[in-house]
């Protein structure tokens, strides 16, 4: 190919590499105004962080199970890990279930090292909710009341 061509061709590349930013800024914009309500965007904060966390741990568990395949020195250390990745995950889904089961619709669990956190969409939740949800923790987990951290969001 000649010269020429390639610089045509780089030049479209970079051209519909632009396009597609602009394209991308303008319809968020779009559905950022669509999603608004008195001037404060509302998004399902719930759904962002499942997804976002979800997108994190399929990738990580993609590079653990190459290294698993790979062999060698990190093999073991990679079975380990992508062994706790998918024990929290299947904890964290077990205990939002329960959570969701006393009435609390829009919850995350996330567990992390020793702790484990419980955000939900709540407002003002009583002495006896948060017992409830320090119970359903503490008896599918081995984790101390010291170490669950409950947050609401309005």
């Amino acid at each position: 190919m000649g010269k020429k061509k390639k610089i045509f061709v780089l030049v479209g590349m970079v051209a519909l590499l632009v396009i597609t930013g602009v394209l991308n800024i303008v319809l968020n914009r779009a559905s950022d105004r669509d999603d608004q309500v008195g001037g404060v965007v509302q998004r399902n904060y719930f759904e962002m962080v499942r997804a976002d966390n979800l997108a994190v741990r399929q990738e990580t568990l993609m590079f653990l199970q190459a290294v698993i395949e790979a062999g060698g020195e990190g093999r073991a250390d990679a079975e380990a890990q992508k062994l706790a990745i998918t024990s929290a995950m299947i904890i964290e889904d077990k205990l939002e279930g329960q959570i969701r089961a006393l009435g609390h619709n829009e919850v995350l669990v996330t567990a992390s090292g020793h702790f484990i956190t419980v955000i939900l969409r709540a407002n003002d939740l009583t002495d006896i909710q948060v017992a409830q949800i320090t119970r359903i923790i503490t008896s599918n987990t081995d984790r101390t009341p010291s170490n669950i951290r409950i947050m609401e969001i309005e």
